[in-house]
């Protein structure tokens, strides 16, 4: 079964990738061979794809039922083709990084983040997760003033939003993106076309998710 999987990191918080990713068309027109999507209610869409290798000559109509939500998190899925033999699963994990994190953009094909780095010593982890916090504290703490800020004068609400935007800097908050995607081809054709399959998954999982990050820090 082709599985891929792709990081990036992205200069922003978790909370504005959380918003942009849970709304389907924010990011599906990103997907390779996007023709539509169709969405059924909060957790099952249908998604139409057109690629040029294989049983994908054509279009092919998925099904797609998210199986976990865990918001500002994890959002697992499941796929089943409609109008093909095929099946398979994907998620999208975020977390919260700040300045000091290291990593690369990217994660190669099949490597999984954990791989790519020794674990680090607990005494880094605990200093981590106290900026973490501390960037959310700092986060709640900004929406909170610029709420206040809204009914006040033009002024004010300039005031307020450059204090927001220095805080964001100093604080260096940023995001980790990482999408994942199996698909196993069914019928007697399956050996051929999973081979087929495997190299057009690897452009399709790392547009989507550097397409992501893209449409992110030009906003």
């Amino acid at each position: 079964m082709p599985q891929i999987q792709y990081t990036v990191q992205i200069a922003t918080p978790v909370e504005r990738v959380w918003a942009f990713v849970e709304h389907l068309p924010n990011w599906a027109p990103l997907m390779v061979g996007y023709q539509k999507v169709v969405e059924v209610n909060d957790r099952q869409s249908i998604w139409t794809l057109k690629g040029d290798v294989g049983m994908l000559t054509r279009e092919v109509d998925l099904q797609a039922d998210i199986t976990v939500w865990e918001p500002l998190k994890r959002v697992e899925f499941t796929l089943t083709g409609l109008t093909e033999k095929l099946s398979g699963s994907g998620s999208f994990t975020l977390e919260p990084v700040t300045g000091d994190d290291t990593g690369e953009a990217g994660t190669p094909a099949g490597e999984s983040p954990a791989a790519a780095a020794p674990t680090a010593p607990e005494p880094r982890r605990k200093r981590r997760r106290l900026r973490e916090a501390f960037a959310r504290f700092q986060a709640r703490m900004m929406r909170r003033m610029m709420k206040r800020a809204e009914g006040a004068d033009e002024s004010v609400r300039a005031a307020a939003a450059t204090i927001a935007s220095a805080a964001a800097d100093r604080g260096g908050e940023g995001s980790r993106l990482t999408f994942e995607l199996q698909v196993q081809p069914g019928g007697p054709m399956a050996p051929m076309l999973e081979l087929l399959m495997a190299p057009m998954l690897e452009p399709a999982v790392s547009d989507l998710t550097t397409g992501i990050r893209a449409a992110l820090e030009a906003g």
